[in-house]
């Protein structure tokens, strides 16, 4: 049998780690964005994909018209930026509730391969951005013949 040194830890150390870990949570918390009373999440929400020839981004925005989007790459980063414009009313609206944020977002995402930036193009449809980015010649797997020696 093998003596353990044992060290009498104060209690309090314990609850003093818990109360710092709490307090780095609330301050992480209170921190983040909030529209209404909800913490915002990342916006445009964004599916990425990949085929063969392509990388296809698509970015849910609805309510937004073409004229207030940009789409950039540089380098293997793809940039989508806009402007929601709330809807104008000349009537005077009490709004219950109202989940669709207005103002100015950017969102960045680094592409999974490298792309040809020359071929890149952009859709819009029913509220939804489309981007078709070609992967660049020297990413696509190239087929090497082996010739009969």
């Amino acid at each position: 049998m093998n003596l353990v040194k044992w060290d009498r830890l104060d209690p309090l150390n314990s609850l003093t780690h818990i109360q710092r870990e709490m307090s780095d949570l609330l301050d992480i918390l209170s921190s983040a964005p909030q529209t209404e009373g909800y913490v915002s999440a990342e916006f445009p929400p964004i599916i990425v994909s990949t085929s063969e020839d392509n990388i296809l981004v698509r970015a849910e925005i609805p309510g937004i018209r073409i004229s207030d989007l940009d789409v950039q790459v540089v380098d293997d980063v793809l940039t989508i930026k806009g402007e929601r414009k709330p809807v104008a009313t000349t009537a005077k609206i009490t709004y219950l509730r109202r989940e669709r944020n207005y103002g100015t977002f950017a969102r960045s995402i680094m592409l999974p391969e490298k792309a040809d930036v020359e071929k890149v193009t952009a859709s819009y449809k029913n509220g939804v951005l489309t981007v078709k980015l070609p992967k660049a010649a020297e990413t696509k797997p190239k087929q090497v013949v082996i010739k009969k020696a």
